[in-house]
């Protein structure tokens, strides 16, 4: 093994048979008969005997307009996640930097390690956004190939101030990506979508897995500049998302609307389960993903008393400035009110 690779530990999310599975910010909604039916007409259309459409022309088509940026500036893979390891591939690699913001997504860390870059964590500040002084002067000495933001944040919800993120690209050298996995949960003018046309040097990354009610399907896409995205093409592997994929995105964006209201569902039910929790006395961090952060006394405590009563949360002990914290997906109105009820239980002991 390479010697770099010594002490990496591979992505965990630890799971436990449970009936109410609110750890890995799924969406709690299965996809509707309808998209199902149409799903299965366009799959048996495919010719499985046939190698995909390696440059998933016409997905890229419709994400065109869907996002209404440029087919040319588009990369599609399966998932985010292969999408940030492409965009580290082509951009970081040996003897270079990317710089992250901790706590965060801890892909943003692994991946680039992974392609054998050296990874610089900086600290958010204490209401968990991007210390931005720290990280303009951090820019400005280590000259990073590659800034890594994630906005909303996982695991902390927090939204990136624009602002912010565009003193990161008029200081960055390289490239700046915004990881957008949970956008569809805030507001569409907090993306950094419309900061794409003004900065050559953005990459905003989406995906199916969360909102679009996909996690299974594995499927994500990239929105930079043009020349940006034929680096992509330089280092995936070819045929790399299969037509089944590609289908189904294509079925997927078909049905925009309801995916969207049905993510508009998930976050009334965010907002309830901070109210109620604050309510509760405890201390939640404001969320614009599909799930909210909170601090207890016992966090390895509550974590069990809530799988005893079959609901599964995310901890998070052991993790720097998250030592007291855990995190709960939202999902349907019933699953908040089990989990809300539980949580009385829990804190009544």
């Amino acid at each position: 093994m390479r010697s770099d690779l010594a002490g990496l530990e591979p992505y965990s999310s630890p799971q436990r048979p449970a009936r109410y599975r609110m750890n890995t910010n799924e969406s709690p909604y299965e996809p509707s008969p309808a998209f199902r039916s149409e799903l299965a007409g366009a799959i048996s259309a495919v010719e499985l005997n046939r190698y995909p459409d390696k440059d998933a022309h016409d997905l890229c088509e419709e994400l065109s307009l869907h996002t209404a940026w440029p087919q040319e500036g588009i990369s599609v893979a399966n998932g985010s996640n292969e999408v940030l390891l492409h965009l580290c591939l082509a951009y970081a690699g040996t003897n270079r930097t990317v710089l992250t913001f901790e706590p965060t997504y801890s892909l943003h860390s692994l991946i680039p390690r992974m392609t054998g870059a050296e990874v610089v964590q900086l600290a958010r500040d204490d209401i968990f956004e991007v210390d931005l002084d720290a990280a303009v002067t951090a820019t400005r000495d280590l000259r990073p190939e590659i800034v890594m933001v994630c906005s909303p944040n996982n695991p902390t919800g927090v939204l990136e101030p624009l602002p912010s993120i565009e003193a990161l690209l008029e200081e960055a050298p390289g490239i700046v990506i915004v990881d957008e996995a949970y956008s569809e949960f805030a507001d569409p003018g907090d993306s950094a979508r419309g900061l794409l046309e003004e900065h050559p040097n953005l990459v905003v990354t989406k995906t199916f897995s969360k909102a679009w009610q996909l996690a299974g399907a594995r499927i994500g896409y990239a929105l930079g500049h043009p020349a940006l995205m034929e680096g992509l093409a330089l280092v995936r592997l070819p045929y790399h998302l299969s037509a089944l994929s590609q289908v189904t995105a294509l079925v997927a964006l078909r049905h925009a609307d309801e995916s969207m209201r049905l993510a508009a569902a998930v976050a009334e039910e965010r907002d309830r389960i901070a109210i109620e929790l604050q309510a509760m006395g405890v201390k939640t961090i404001p969320s614009h993903a599909n799930f909210v952060l909170f601090e207890v006394d016992d966090p390895p405590g509550v974590w069990t008393r809530l799988l005893e009563r079959d609901v599964l949360i995310r901890i998070y002990t052991g993790t720097p400035g998250l030592e007291h914290a855990v995190r709960v997906t939202a999902g349907r109105p019933h699953e908040t009110e089990v989990f809300l009820a539980a949580m009385r239980e829990i804190l009544d002991e």
